[in-house]
């Protein structure tokens, strides 16, 4: 867990001087849904409308066509719980589902309370441009192996809103997927449902999956094309307000690396701003530098003043996005964001921009982490105890079972052949009678000794068998647990999951996820979902 996630958790430590813990209790978040609804503005009629077609586009449900259309209302504003990660393939990791899950869940709690209306809502960054980034999905194959999956292109620089997918390698990437999953019923379905639709660019691929795996949860994702009426202006006065933002950045960037805590944006670019500029819609995103009145795009001369790069922005802001801070300035301005659900380095950087935003006279929304989670099917976890493990103790950093026969067992062998010698000591008396009864004693004698000699090649073979499967037992909990050594919810997708145990049981588990629990989630599939803290 972070510094920032525990002490926002736990309402304690030095992050507290940058961000503010969450009520403690239902008189405090109606204090707190008071003064959001008194700061933030409402969402325009026309974009609630816009919203509400997105989702009917994307199948969402009828509740997030709902969800959408509560925005739009005009006598009290309809506050969000806020959440948002790029695009990725298959809908991405679970950790992007966990943030939705703790935004849905987080936005439920709220709904009502003091007569406000608490909806959730994810922002899909699909102006981001990180194309290799996006591009990666992590599934456990039918051998219990963690398998990476890559669509066979590579990203131009454009927003992934702008990429073409050609149908050879969305088919092809689709057929690994099946060869690597189960073939079953469920499978299939499964991939049915996130499968790429033809004409799909990888950020609406990639929304379709999310909502697809969550149902009619009620969750709206918004996403920046659908905001581009509205935008212009704010494009502008980022600009406008470039260099205060950079300083207040840079300057609680400082503190924080002094305290010891993480400050992800730190340090700025002496010409940093919050945008990239494309000289074309569609056209690749270029970094907007300022120095003075004398832009640059990318380090290179823009060819326009700043007068005029901002009024290209304001006029055509399909042209414009915001970096990873200006991101969050968009996201405050135009939507009633009552608070937005991080993960660890973003929660970091919120308090850098919330210095940003307190310098510009911005309203800022509250910040809270993500759930943490991990996921263990009862195959797994029966297999782990077997080996004397659990999937708690492997998140903890237990270590693998030893790969080789230990010298107990080279004793125990040894100590059966003991016996055996000993034996024929114990039959001396036995065999001093002499005689027929005396010939059969030691015929007994030799016949054993002779097994035992001959057996214990294929016992020794056995032995080495059972440490074999308990090694390849200890590699597939790992593979699930932590696959290619990461943290499960960085890399895994959960198609990989719904594949071998259905949707109804990884939207249960998703359903568990609470933001404002101080633990990290075990999330137990099998015999109905459960949920389970620990400090791992």
């Amino acid at each position: 867990m972070s510094a920032f996630a525990r002490a926002l958790r736990t309402g304690e430590g030095a992050p507290l001087e940058y961000l503010d813990p969450p009520p403690r209790d239902d008189e405090g978040w109606c204090a707190l849904l008071d003064r959001t609804a008194a700061a933030v503005t409402p969402v325009p009629a026309a974009l609630a409308d816009a919203l509400a077609g997105r989702q009917e586009a994307l199948g969402a449900g009828a509740q997030a066509v709902a969800n959408a259309q509560a925005l739009g209302a005009t006598d009290r504003p309809t506050l969000a719980v806020v959440t948002g990660q790029q695009a990725g393939l298959l809908g991405g990791p679970l950790l992007t589902f966990h943030k939705a899950a703790g935004a849905i869940a987080l936005a439920r709690k709220l709904d009502g309370l003091g007569g406000h209306r608490v909806v959730p809502l994810f922002w899909l960054a699909s102006e981001d441009h990180d194309f290799d980034e996006a591009n990666r999905a992590v599934v456990i194959d039918r051998a219990g192996q963690a398998q990476g999956l890559r669509l066979a292109m590579q990203g131009d620089g454009r927003s992934l809103m702008d990429v073409d997918v050609p149908a050879e390698c969305s088919e092809a990437l689709e057929a690994e997927l099946a060869a690597a999953l189960p073939d079953t019923e469920r499978s299939r379905d499964v991939q049915a449902l996130v499968a790429r639709r033809p004409g799909e660019d990888p950020a609406t691929w990639a929304a379709r999956a999310l909502v697809a795996v969550f149902g009619d949860s009620g969750l709206v994702v918004v996403e920046p094309p659908v905001l581009l009426p509205w935008v212009g202006e704010t494009y502008g006065w980022l600009l406008d307000h470039a260099e205060t933002i950079r300083a207040a950045v840079d300057a609680t960037g400082e503190a924080l690396v002094a305290a010891g805590l993480p400050a992800p944006l730190h340090p700025q670019a002496p010409d940093a701003t919050p945008l990239f500029f494309r000289r074309e819609a569609g056209g690749p995103r270029l970094r907007i530098g300022l120095d003075g009145e004398s832009p640059t795009l990318r380090g290179e001369p823009a060819g326009m003043t700043r007068a005029e790069l901002r009024a290209t922005l304001v006029a055509h802001p399909e042209q414009g996005s915001g970096n990873v801070i200006g991101r969050v300035f968009v996201q405050n301005r135009h939507l009633p964001t009552l608070c937005y659900v991080a993960g660890p380095s973003e929660i970091a950087y919120q308090a850098q921009v919330r210095t940003a935003a307190e310098a510009t006279g911005t309203f800022f929304p509250l910040a809270l982490p993500r759930p943490e989670a991990t996921w263990v099917d009862a195959k797994t976890e029966a297999a782990l105890i077997d080996l004397d493990r659990s999937a708690r103790a492997v998140l903890a950093g237990a270590e693998a079972p030893a790969e080789s026969q230990d010298e107990a067992l080279v004793a125990g062998l040894a100590a059966v052949t003991k016996r055996l010698e000993d034996l024929a000591t114990d039959a001396e008396g036995l065999l001093a009678r002499g005689g027929r009864g005396a010939d059969a004693v030691r015929r007994a004698l030799e016949r054993t000794a002779q097994t035992w000699t001959k057996a214990e090649v294929s016992i020794q073979r056995a032995f080495d068998l059972d440490a074999g499967v308990g090694r390849a037992r200890w590699a597939r909990g790992l593979a699930l647990l932590k696959p290619h050594g990461k943290g499960q919810d960085r890399l895994l997708s959960p198609v990989s999951l719904a594949a071998r145990h259905g949707l109804a049981a990884v939207r249960a588990g998703l359903d568990s996820m609470d933001c404002l629990r101080p633990a990290h989630h075990l999330v137990h599939l099998g015999g109905g979902p459960r949920t389970e803290d620990t400090n791992a």
